[in-house]
């Protein structure tokens, strides 16, 4: 028996609809497959140390550029204003990816200190390398954690210099042996 017209029809639509799906979930699978990617870090490591030489010469003041471990790197590193403080900014990253600021304020004001550690509350203080260190927890935990999740701040004659970020305690206590081998 033979199919009638409508039958025919019937059947090619069906047909037809199956064989645009297959063309079209296999272009898809080739641009998706043909398509590079870069899966490398796009954020590249500063040479901190000698940005700080340029920094010190601008500011006739010494801008820190503590000793790190070979597996840390600086992603960042520059002078900057806030309430009209200049400050000097190094963003580290740690072996385990963690990331830790330093920042030091020049002629520092109480405004400055609050505006850093807002979310920050003094809890004690810790001797390291024989300068004494502030610590200022975060008052509220997040996850991920924020920026200033941890903090050490050790004051000096007019400037302030502080340290913050996710990384382990024990990170920062390296990072602020550095910063007091360099200060003394």
């Amino acid at each position: 028996m033979s199919l009638t017209p409508a039958q025919r029809r019937a059947k090619q639509t069906i047909r037809n609809l199956v064989l645009s799906l297959i063309v079209t979930t296999g272009l898809v699978a080739a641009i998706y497959l043909g398509v590079p990617r870069d899966d490398s870090n796009r954020i590249t490591a500063v040479d901190y140390q000698s940005i700080s030489v340029s920094a010190s010469d601008s500011l006739g003041q010494q801008a820190l550029s503590p000793e790190v471990p070979a597996d840390w790197w600086a992603n960042a590193a520059r002078l900057e204003t806030t309430l009209g403080v200049v400050s000097w900014y190094v963003g580290f990253v740690t072996e385990d990816n963690q990331y830790i600021g330093l920042s030091q304020a020049f002629d520092s004001n109480s405004s400055w200190e609050s505006s850093l550690l807002s979310s920050n509350f003094q809890d004690g203080q810790i001797e390291l390398s024989g300068l004494t260190w502030e610590i200022w927890p975060t008052l509220n935990p997040s996850s991920p954690p924020g920026t200033t999740e941890y903090a050490l701040l050790h004051r000096l004659d007019n400037s302030v210099v502080v340290i913050y970020g996710t990384a382990a305690t024990s990170d920062f206590e390296q990072l602020a042996r550095a910063i007091s081998t360099e200060l003394k």
